[in-house]
Order: C-alpha cells, then structure tokens, then sequence
C-alpha cells in the first residue's frame, strides 16, 4: 500500500485488523520514524491504538520502498486540487511509478485514492497495467471517524473495466470479504462519479442549510425548529442539516472543484455545483463580517478562536473554514489567538499570522471577544464561568450552535449564533418583500 496518510493508514490498520498483512509505504522520514514506532503521525480517533496493536502484531510493515511479494498493490496517495482548480494526479503517478519494478503480471492495482472522473483511464497509461487488473476502490471515511467508518461502512464499492480479470476480481473482494456492508460493483466510470458525486451532493446539503441558517437570522427565527420542521420529510432528512458558516476538509470543496472542472472539460456548465462551491466561501465570509459589526469594526480588537481544524475529531486545517474567517479577521486589523485540542501545530503552519495558545482561557485572556469556530466536544464542558473572567467583554459568538443560550445568558454573557438573531422591531413590522397598503 503506497500512501500513509489520512485514507492509507487508516486503511492499512483496518486490513490488518481483518486479518491480512499489510506493508506499508511513506516517504517521508519524519512521518516513517514515528510509523515504525507505531505512533500515527495524524489525529484520528481510535487510530493511536489500533495503529500500535498493528505493528505489534508483525502484520503491519513500513518502509519507503514497495515489496514484490504482494498479492494486490494498493495506491492511497492524496489528489489535491491544483492552481488550475483541477485535480493534481502528481503524487498518483509518483506512486505508479514506484510500483512497476515490482508488479508482475497477476497482480490487481487497486486505487484508493479519489479520481476525478476520466481518470482511471490514465492509471492504465501512466502504470502500464491492463485494464483487467486495474481496479478503483473509493472510500468513504469521514474524518474524525474514519477507523470505525472502515470497520462499518456505508457501503464497498468496486470498480472494474469490462475485461477485468476473475481471480484479480475475486481477490480484490475478498480484502473485505469479513465486513457486512452493501456492495456494489460497477464500471470504473461509475465508481468515480459515485464518489464524486456522494461528496458533492453533501456539499450541496450544507450549503442549502447554511443559507437557511442566514434566512432565519434575517427574518428573526431559530433555525433548529426550521430544519426540524424540514427533516421529518422523509425525502429530505436530518443527516447534514446541522448549519455553521461553512465546510472545508479534504473532500467536500474538492469534490465540487473536481465536478465542475469534469463538466467544464465536456462543455457542461455545472451550475448547481459551482454555486455550491461560491456559496460556501460566502458563508465565511458573512460570518467574519457579522463579527466586526458585533465589535464595532476590527481594527484593535482581540479574538480568541476557538477551533481551527475544519471539523472536530481531526487535526487537518485543509479548506478549514475557520482557518478562512482567521484570514478575514487579521485582514481587518484584529489579533486572533486561536486554540484546538489537536490541530494548533497544523493552524501556526498554514497561517503563520495567527497566534495559537496552549488552553482556551489562554486565548480567551482579554479578548473582546470568543468565537467557537470547531464543534469539538471539549468546548462543550469548559469552564464557562472562568472564560468569562479571563475576557474582556462578554460577546461570545458560536459559529456551530454548540452551546446552551440560556446558560450562557446566565453567565453575563451576549450569546450570538448562527441562525438566530432577534431582527429590530422595524424590520418586524415591515418584513423585506411584503407591500403594505396606506390607511
């Protein structure tokens, strides 16, 4: 398996879990050395332990070099987006490149990563592999539970070209032949749009909640009884209906990119899609400027941010949309002290300006004001009250709906969230759009 990261070593764990043996490889020293010690170099939940059970096992190998004696070659190297707003394939074919020495004619190349659409067909060209041993395997984890994702997916999907190879076929299979899941086994075109399209279509679902959050914060409603009234349709639902100011990660905004670059290339215009995509980076946006109108303006002001990975149970700040209102604030003249239980070394690096502190009453510590940017549990439980003494001024703006109102009010607190906002008793009387008759 080439490709220690996010995807790979949790997939790497969770094979050797089911009993198979796995040798693992990474190219980077620093992350090699704490692998062979069986220390994750990433944060996600559960994987310490299994990652340590693993290599304690003898069942789990890591080295920079692929082996030959391998039964199937696994490929879970990343697939950022590139300047160009498409899919760079770089690290991809680095990887095929470093498997051809030692592939031999019956083994199955199978690609975890994600492949934009049209793209399993240059694995064929760049591997030199024919097309009855090459195979795509999209996953499906969530970080933050990615470990118990792979021990109880939604569903396997494998993809396979129309020669494929039986016994390549079978053995593929039978990597997960232990786990109860639904699967489905389609043509490699389809397994990437399955992909694709999965992510997308949640991207769309968030961004669709998000903008009702900013409905119900114009119009003087809570937008927790909005989405209620709405998921009890079984056509709509619950699950992604939880609003903030915007999603990030690896996945999601990738995800729209890779679709609307795919249909841009056969002439399609991904209206839905992209407007997606521009609606989520407008969410930030107006979160960062209902925060300096809360404070009068930016200039002078000290925030404390609390989270900056792009959801909690992760130490990842890619797209983190956190990290983009941090952006926004210093922008405006604001000091930002940011804190996250695991992403605060992740945050310093991608956004050097931002000065992260050790626990949150650290950040809070004269701040004119506290800002929950990350859902993590621990927030939940802190120490309120002592918050409240270390800050200057008592605004406290929960960008994930996280806290209880009442019990913040309770605490000498100004309490704003997204998707409630009391509207002036103006714009009451006379809501946007209604015409009223003179008497």
């Amino acid at each position: 398996m080439i490709g220690a990261g996010y995807v790979g070593l949790v997939t790497a764990v969770g094979l050797v879990e089911l009993g198979h043996s796995v040798h693992l490889v990474e190219i980077r020293e620093d992350r090699l050395a704490l692998l062979r010690r069986g220390v994750p170099p990433i944060h996600e939940i559960g994987l310490a332990d299994a990652l340590g059970e693993a290599v304690a096992s003898g069942r789990l190998s890591v080295s920079t070099e692929p082996r030959r004696d391998v039964d199937i070659a696994l490929v879970c190297v990343g697939t950022p987006i590139g300047p160009d707003g498409r899919s760079d394939l770089s690290q991809l074919r680095s990887a095929l490149s470093a498997l051809d020495p030692v592939l031999d004619d019956h083994t199955p190349l199978v690609i975890r990563s994600t492949l934009p659409p049209g793209s399993t067909r240059l694995v064929v060209e760049w591997s030199g592999v024919p097309t009855s041993r090459v195979f795509t395997n999209p996953e499906f984890l969530r970080q933050g539970t990615a470990l118990a994702d792979f021990r109880s997916p939604t569903r396997i999907i494998l993809g396979r070209f129309p020669d494929a190879d039986p016994d390549c076929q079978e053995r593929v299979e039978a990597l997960f032949s232990d786990i109860d899941a639904p699967r489905l086994v389609v043509d490699v075109a389809a397994a990437e749009l399955i992909k694709n399209g999965s992510n997308a279509f949640l991207a769309l679902k968030l961004s669709f909640t998000n903008e009702i959050a900013s409905l119900a914060e114009e119009y003087g409603a809570d937008v927790d009884e909005v989405l209620a009234g709405m998921a009890l349709d079984p056509r709509i639902g619950s699950q992604y209906m939880r609003p903030s100011f915007g999603f990030g990660g690896s996945c999601l905004p990738k995800e729209l990119q890779a679709l609307a670059a795919a249909g841009t290339a056969r002439g399609l215009d991904m209206h839905v899609t992209i407007a997606a995509a521009d609606a989520n980076g407008a969410q930030q946006e107006r979160f960062a400027d209902r925060i300096a109108a809360l404070l009068g303006g930016l200039e002078g002001r000290t925030v404390a941010l609390l989270g900056l990975a792009f959801k909690a149970g992760t130490d990842d700040v890619r797209d983190s949309p956190a990290l983009g209102v941090a952006r926004q604030l210093l922008a405006g003249g604001a000091v930002v002290r940011g804190h996250d239980p695991a992403a605060g070394r992740n945050a310093r690096q991608a956004l050097p300006g931002l000065s992260i502190t050790a626990t949150p009453v650290e950040a809070a510590l004269g701040a004119d004001a506290i800002v929950i940017a990350t859902e993590w549990p621990e927030y939940v439980n802190l120490d309120w009250a002592a918050m409240r003494a270390a800050a200057a001024h008592p605004l406290l703006i929960d960008g994930r709906r996280l806290l209880d109102p009442d019990a913040m009010a309770a605490l000498g607190y100004q309490y704003e969230a997204v998707g409630t906002r009391r509207l002036d008793a103006a714009a009451e009387e006379h809501p946007p759009g209604i015409i009223t008759k003179p008497a």
